[in-house]
């Protein structure tokens, strides 16, 4: 009888130990567990994203170097995207549209075609992303401020007075631009087709040029045009390969020095046009401080600085700020006199 009440104990006692050890078999003991480790958030690194008409040329490259180069002096991270080769419209939009899915705290524009950006415009800003635009405009989008380095219309007009001067203020004009749809480049036609209405001897002839910002489709175009009209008189040209592809064009068809040439361009393209009197002037602005400027202007914004009218900036000049959201840096006039005193 003892011997079964022994037995009866150690069997529940037995039972009782297996069920206090399930629970902890297979685990560590509290104390050789080492300490959780935290994760460790890198801290957000501020990020503005310029989208051009397209990239690889000159004057974007310039445009570039002027970012990069405030974007190392903020400490930020910035990227200058576009399509290559041509300002294709279709393309900018998806690469709008990859900024925004990617959540960039700030996307800042050149529209090829400023209608066909405002619902881009739209959707960034409603998920909190800023836009901006410069060099040229969608003033009738959302963007918060648009940079220029002149007044759009106003250049247009001073690139038609320099050459009324050179052409005796009579003649036939033709006018080359890049895209028909670029809202900077069509203001600037219609700042040349206001000057021209003050020189009853200028007639502006028909068709204007196009060339896609693309210098052999500016040659081509330019030949074309000199075809057509053997009489004229001279080129207005508002966008950037449009000076140089129709200095070549002149000097492909023997007519240097007859034809008369004013636009906006840059002083590198053209330098040896100007001092060969091919090309008499150039209106323009250093794309590198326009760039160099924008990306303080929005990183400013961004920390909740506004640009203000008249404010000075080093390096740049004083800054004209309308109540439209228009920003803009003062200009220059590039003639065989102080060509050389330009490295852009």
């Amino acid at each position: 009888m003892r011997k079964r009440i022994f037995y009866s104990l150690a069997t529940g006692l037995l039972l009782l130990m297996v069920v206090l050890c399930i629970p902890g078999c297979g685990r560590k003991p509290e104390a050789r567990q080492g300490p959780k480790q935290a994760t460790v958030q890198k801290p957000h690194k501020r990020k503005i994203v310029f989208v051009m008409k397209l990239v690889g040329i000159p004057y974007t490259n310039a445009c570039e170097r002027g970012m990069k180069q405030a974007a190392q002096e903020l400490g930020i991270e910035a990227a200058f995207l576009g399509p290559p080769n041509s300002a294709d419209t279709i393309k900018q939009i998806q690469i709008i549209d990859d900024q925004i899915s990617a959540g960039v705290d700030a996307i800042v524009i050149s529209p090829n075609d400023d209608k066909a950006v405002i619902p881009y415009v739209e959707k960034a800003m409603k998920r909190g992303i800023k836009v901006f635009t410069w060099d040229s405009d969608a003033p009738e989008s959302d963007r918060i401020f648009y940079v220029a380095a002149a007044d759009d219309v106003g250049i247009g007009v001073d690139i038609i007075d320099h050459l009324a001067k050179d052409i005796g203020g009579k003649g036939k004009v033709a006018i080359m631009s890049g895209g028909p749809n670029a809202y900077n480049l069509n203001q600037h036609i219609k700042g040349v087709e206001l000057g021209a209405k003050k020189y009853p001897g200028i007639q502006i002839v028909k068709p204007y040029l196009y060339n896609y910002d693309d210098q052999q489709q500016a040659i081509t175009g330019a030949i074309t045009i000199l075809q057509r009209y053997p009489d004229l008189a001279g080129f207005a040209c508002v966008n950037s390969p449009g000076v140089p592809g129709t200095a070549r064009a002149l000097i492909q068809t023997g007519k240097e020095k007859k034809v008369k040439v004013w636009g906006l361009s840059l002083p590198s393209e053209n330098r040896e046009y100007i001092k060969n009197d091919v090309v008499n002037g150039l209106i323009l602005w250093d794309p590198a401080k326009l760039t160099y400027l924008t990306t303080k202007l929005v990183n400013d914004y961004l920390d909740g600085k506004r640009p203000k009218d008249g404010m000075e900036v080093p390096g740049i000049g004083r800054l004209k700020v309308s109540k439209d959201g228009v920003i803009i840096m003062p200009g220059v006039i590039i003639t065989k006199e102080n060509v050389d005193q330009f490295d852009f």
